[in-house]
C-alpha cells in the first residue's frame, strides 16, 4: 500500500508540472491583453524618383523621298513677301539684287496697296482678291496622287488638281476647286498657269536636300517691265502626316 501511495503521488506531481507548463502557453495564444502588435508596414506612395517615368519621345521624322504627304507652313523660314517686292522694285530701277531674306511674311503684295505693281489699267476687286489669296499661303497642305493627277488640299478647304498627262483642263465655277496643268521634272512638280492678271507664272514643289522640308516656289513677273519675282514658302512635315504613297 505504501508503494502504491508514493507512486500515485509521484504521478500527481508529474501531471501538475505538465499542466503548469501547458496552460500559460494556451493563455498567450488566446490574445493576451495589451497593445496589438504593429501591423506590417504598408508600401507608401512612390518617391519622385521611382514615380517618374521616362517621357515618351515623339518619333523622329524621317526624310521623305517624294513631295506627297501632309505639311505645315514654317513662316519663319518662308520669304518675306513685302521685302521681296521691294527688292523687285529696286531691281527694276537698277538697284539691289535678289538675295532675299527669310522670316516675317510681311504685308503688302504685288498690285496691292503697298505692292505698287498693278497692271496698266489697274485691277478690279476680283483680281485684287485673287492676288491676295495667291500670296497668302495655307497654314497646312496635303499632297496626294491618283494616276496622273496630284491633288493639293489645304486647311481652307481649297483643292488644286495638278494634271500631269496633258489632258484638257475642266473649268470650275467653284472658287475652291481648280485644275492646273503641270509636269514632272524628276521629283519636282512644276505647274504651268497664269496669275489673276493673266500673266504667265509657275509653281515648283520640291523637297529640300535632306528631305525634311517642302518648298513651294512661285515664279512670276510683275510691273510694266515684267520684273521677275520669286517667292518661296517653306513647309515642315506635319506630325499627323498621312502615309506617303
Amino acid at each position: 500500500m505504501k508503494v502504491i501511495y508514493v507512486s500515485a503521488k509521484s504521478i500527481a506531481l508529474i501531471v501538475f508540472s505538465v499542466l503548469s507548463l501547458v496552460l500559460p502557453s494556451a493563455n498567450y495564444a488566446q490574445a493576451p491583453a495589451g497593445p496589438l502588435p504593429a501591423a506590417p508596414a504598408q508600401p507608401g506612395p512612390p518617391s519622385a524618383s521611382s514615380a517618374a517615368k521616362p517621357q515618351e519621345q515623339t518619333p523622329q521624322q524621317k526624310p521623305r523621298t517624294v513631295i506627297l504627304g501632309a505639311w505645315k507652313l514654317n513662316r519663319d523660314e518662308s520669304d518675306d513677301l513685302h521685302k521681296k517686292t521691294q527688292e523687285a522694285r529696286s531691281s527694276n530701277r537698277g538697284g539691289g539684287g535678289h538675295g532675299g531674306r527669310r522670316g516675317g511674311m510681311g504685308g503688302g503684295y504685288p498690285g496691292g496697296p503697298r505692292g505698287g505693281y498693278g497692271g496698266p489699267g489697274g485691277e478690279n476687286d476680283e483680281e485684287r482678291q485673287k492676288m491676295q489669296q495667291l500670296f497668302t499661303p495655307a497654314n497646312a497642305i496635303t499632297l496626294s496622287m491618283t494616276g496622273a493627277e496630284v491633288d493639293l488640299t489645304d486647311d481652307q478647304n481649297r483643292k488644286r488638281a495638278f494634271i500631269t498627262d496633258g489632258r484638257k483642263l475642266q473649268k470650275s465655277k467653284d472658287a475652291n476647286y481648280q485644275e492646273i496643268a503641270a509636269k514632272w521634272e524628276g521629283h519636282r512638280l512644276v505647274t504651268e498657269e497664269k496669275d489673276p492678271r493673266g500673266n504667265k507664272m509657275s509653281r515648283t514643289f520640291e523637297l529640300s536636300y535632306d528631305g525634311m522640308q517642302l518648298y513651294e516656289t512661285l515664279h512670276m513677273t510683275v510691273g510694266r517691265n515684267s520684273t521677275p519675282l520669286v517667292i518661296r514658302y517653306v513647309y515642315e512635315q506635319a506630325s499627323t502626316s498621312q502615309p506617303v504613297i
